[in-house]
C-alpha cells in the first residue's frame, strides 16, 4: 500500500497554476529570428498532404496522436518542431520524415480535384 495514497478530493481548481491546463503552443520565434526556411517547407507539405486528403486539422492530430493546435502551429511555421512530432505526422501520412520535407513544390490543389471528384 503506497505511503499516501491521493484522492481527487484533495485536490481544487486553485491548486494547479493556470501553466498546467492544455494552451496554445508559443511561437519559438520572434522578430529578431527569422524563421528557417526548413519550417517553412515541412508546414506547406503537411497542409497540402492534409488538404489534399480532405482531412482537418483535428483529423490529423487524431491520427498522429498530436494535439490539432500543435497542427495548425507547425503548418503555420510558427514553432520549431522535433524530429519525432514530424515522424508522427509522416506515420500518418504513410510517408518517411524524408518524403515529408523534400522540398518539391506541390500542383495546385485545383487540378487535382478533378481525380477525386465523381
Amino acid at each position: 500500500m503506497p505511503a499516501h495514497a491521493y484522492r481527487y478530493a484533495d485536490y481544487s481548481a486553485d491548486t494547479f497554476s493556470p501553466d498546467c491546463w492544455v494552451h496554445e503552443p508559443a511561437s519559438t520565434y520572434d522578430a529578431s529570428h527569422p524563421i528557417p526556411e526548413i519550417c517553412k517547407v515541412l508546414g506547406s507539405n503537411i497542409r497540402y498532404l492534409r488538404m489534399l486528403r480532405r482531412w482537418s486539422q483535428e483529423a490529423l492530430g487524431l491520427a498522429a496522436g498530436l494535439n490539432r493546435t500543435l497542427i495548425g502551429a507547425i503548418e503555420r511555421a510558427e514553432i520549431n518542431t522535433s524530429i519525432g512530432t514530424a515522424d508522427k505526422i509522416a506515420r500518418a501520412f504513410d510517408l518517411s520524415v524524408a518524403k515529408l520535407l523534400s522540398a518539391v513544390p506541390p500542383r495546385p490543389l485545383g487540378s487535382l480535384r478533378s481525380t477525386f471528384d465523381p
